[in-house]
């Protein structure tokens, strides 16, 4: 993909106009720190190289367990909301209560995922109330501590204990869900930030199979960078081809292609080529038992 002589390189024409995604009920999350059910409508649109959504996608019921506390949410008050100048990151707000040792706590909370000097952060103001009153540190203390003596807080990250459970409240079993009702045969989100990651690098990947024979990929990250993929398996044949783009301008930055074979059901042979800053080919053996 490029373009004659020192000119720029011409970007793959691919355009979402409009694509609707929308469920009324029936999105579950059912994980270990959050359950809940969402419903929404959104809309893809924008180029592969500038995509943005718009529309809103809401709770209809859930909790969450932050520290020891189990809140749960007021559905009225909690959503994502997504708009067409903001790219593919969202705005929330979230409102939740819960009772633990005599205080009833209640959270309110908004947020935004943005860009700043090229990479993806969350910005996030949670407010903590309670009954009977308490200040802020006392309300931490209660929920990290179990009393509200603030002599006894030592150095907390409210925010960040906030930012992991939205995580698995929103994404949680959202991207099986998501499949089933788009029809895809992959919808899948990785989230490296959990694992000591950069939150930039998240990534969204979908996926179609055209026939039983030949698989359809697309990939994209919170950065903007895109892969493109596809797969054709057939009598023991594979052949895999992958294009990898850089955000901004649509470059291309890496080209993969394999071929392999099954020369019995155990033992199978492949031959690899990436091409990137530099070529690299390489040839490989599975066997199996």
């Amino acid at each position: 993909l490029g373009g004659s002589g020192a000119g720029k390189p011409t970007p793959v024409p691919l355009i979402f106009e409009g694509v609707r995604v929308y469920a009324e009920r029936g999105v579950l999350v059912q994980e270990s720190l959050a359950q809940g059910e969402l419903k929404g409508e959104v809309f893809l649109g924008g180029s592969y190289t500038d995509p943005y959504l718009s529309g809103q996608v809401e709770a209809l019921w859930g909790n969450f367990r932050l520290w020891d506390s189990l809140f749960t949410l007021d559905s009225t008050a909690s959503f994502l909301r997504f708009f067409p100048d903001r790219g593919i990151l969202p705005e929330f707000r979230l409102r939740a209560q819960a009772e633990t040792r005599g205080y009833k706590v209640f959270l309110e909370a908004r947020g935004e995922f943005l860009r700043e000097n090229g990479r993806v952060k969350v910005r996030l103001e949670p407010h903590f109330t309670s009954e009977p009153p308490l200040s802020e540190p006392e309300i931490y203390a209660l929920l990290t501590l179990g009393t509200p003596d603030v002599t006894r807080l030592a150095e907390t990250l409210p925010q960040v204990a906030l930012g992991a459970a939205l995580e698995n409240l929103v994404l949680g079993q959202l991207e099986r869900e998501l499949a089933r009702s788009l029809g895809l045969d992959r919808f899948q989100v990785q989230l490296p930030l959990l694992q000591g990651g950069d939150l930039e690098e998240t990534r969204f990947s979908v996926g179609k199979y055209l026939s039983p024979e030949l698989f359809l990929g697309y990939q994209l990250d919170l950065r903007g960078e895109q892969t493109l993929s596809a797969q054709y398996r057939r009598d023991g044949l594979t052949f895999s081809l992958g294009s990898t783009f850089l955000p901004g301008d649509g470059r291309l930055a890496r080209f993969t292609f394999t071929l392999g074979y099954d020369l019995t059901p155990a033992l199978g042979l492949s031959f690899s080529l990436e091409a990137a800053d530099t070529t690299r080919f390489g040839v490989g053996a599975l066997y199996r038992w």
